[in-house]
């Protein structure tokens, strides 16, 4: 095999490693703690599924505006068939994809949908501070 063959062979390899790790280990996972509501920041909370697609569109348009809220907000997952997930959908009357959005003291402000618009979902959670 030519050397230049060889070289674009190892380039290619190494970009494309790289940005599979960009794409899916450089972005924080949300934590399923839950014990931070109420606790002076904001938070919501996503109700989802692994295998479901409706929690799992959610939370890819959660994570894009994650970033730039996640100073003054708490980002928290309620995954469904855990136990901690599942008393949270109880609690709240919640189902896969919505997002339950309580003030800082930790009292429920809504429970909706995830706005398929990013422009509406940041608005929904700019309105929390």
């Amino acid at each position: 095999m030519p050397k230049i063959a060889k070289v674009s062979i190892y380039l290619i390899s190494a970009i494309l490693i790289g940005w599979v790790m960009w794409t899916y280990l450089g972005v924080k996972p949300m934590s399923k703690d839950l014990s931070v509501i109420g606790e002076g920041m904001p938070a919501v909370v996503l109700v989802y599924e692994s295998y479901a697609p409706a929690g799992m569109e959610a939370m890819e348009r959660l994570k894009k505006v994650r970033p730039e809220l996640e100073s003054y907000m708490h980002f928290r997952v309620a995954h469904i068939g855990t136990p901690e997930g599942d008393l949270f959908v109880r609690r709240h009357d919640a189902f896969d994809g919505v997002m339950v959005l309580f003030d800082s003291s930790g009292e429920v402000v809504r429970v909706t949908m995830v706005p398929q618009a990013i422009d509406q979902l940041k608005a929904e959670l700019v309105r929390l501070q």
